[in-house]
Formats: structure tokens, sequence, C-alpha cells
């Protein structure tokens, strides 16, 4: 299967203004405007969406994985973080990008990773979803931030 990099439409995060642990919340328009990885991991039938970053950092932290470095010549520490992946199940908030906004070698890497990104984002959707069960998502450094803490229902939590 091919990555798919969309916007996510600035009505989204208009309608869902009360959601926490967002990336840049209050600002609608950076929002619409940051390049997300729709992720095929089937859980309830949950459609992801990965934001990419300009500047994530590392992405193994001391208390795990929390994301898949797609570095540029511009943007060494640009990547994928998971811990701000979101769940859009209605597809009229989804604008694929026809022109790719990103550098044809981070694309490529994407491209080229994207069964390893499958995987790795199933583990930390799978630990997340193991700790928000036992009530210590707010707890574990690894899930504290997540913005998943928006969809238990989707989850079926």
């Amino acid at each position: 299967m091919e990555p798919m990099l969309c916007f996510v439409k600035e009505s989204y995060f208009v309608r869902h203004s009360y959601y926490i642990k967002m990336l840049d919340t209050g600002n609608t328009r950076k929002q619409s405007r940051r390049s997300h990885l729709c992720v095929m991991v089937r859980q309830n039938e949950n459609n992801f969406y990965i934001p990419l970053r300009n500047n994530q950092g590392a992405e193994i932290r001391k208390f795990g994985r929390i994301g898949h470095a797609v570095p540029s010549d511009k943007r060494g520490n640009a990547g994928l973080d998971y811990r701000y992946a979101l769940i859009i199940n209605d597809s009229s908030y989804i604008e694929p990008q026809i022109e790719k906004k990103i550098p044809r070698s981070q694309y490529q890497k994407i491209k080229m990773d994207y069964e390893i990104i499958q995987a790795e984002f199933a583990v930390y959707l799978n630990g997340f979803i193991k700790a928000a069960k036992k009530k210590r998502n707010e707890k574990e450094p690894l899930y504290k931030e997540s913005s998943l803490i928006n969809y238990l229902s989707e989850l079926g939590l």
C-alpha cells in the first residue's frame, strides 16, 4: 500500500476545539497546514493520521519510541510523531496532498519505511490501549502527552 499524505481540514480542528493534548492548540490554521500520514492500522475500523513535525528530535527517548525519524536536508530533526496521532473516520475532513508539500527525500523515506512505520505505530497504539485500560496512560511518560486520550470511545475503551 502506498502511504497517503494529507492535510486535515481546519473545520475538523474547529469542531473538536475541546480536544486536549493536540499540536498547535488554538491555531486551527497551522493545524490544518501540517502534513499528516494516513497509517492503516486496523483498530475498531479506525483511520489514524500521524503528523509530520519539523523538529521532533530523537525518535526513541529513554521511556520508549515516540515516532519515526524522517529527516530532510533542511530539517534534520523532522519526523512522524506517534504521540499526536489523530483518529478521523469521516473522510470529509481529509484533504489529500495531490502535489507533495514535503521534500522528495522525506517522501521517499516514508514510502520506503511505510511497513516499519505501521508496525511501530501498532506497538505504540497497543501500548496506549493497555495503559489506558489500567488507567495508567496519564502516568506513563510514553503516553501522558498522547492525543489518543481524545479517542477512548473509538478505541473501544
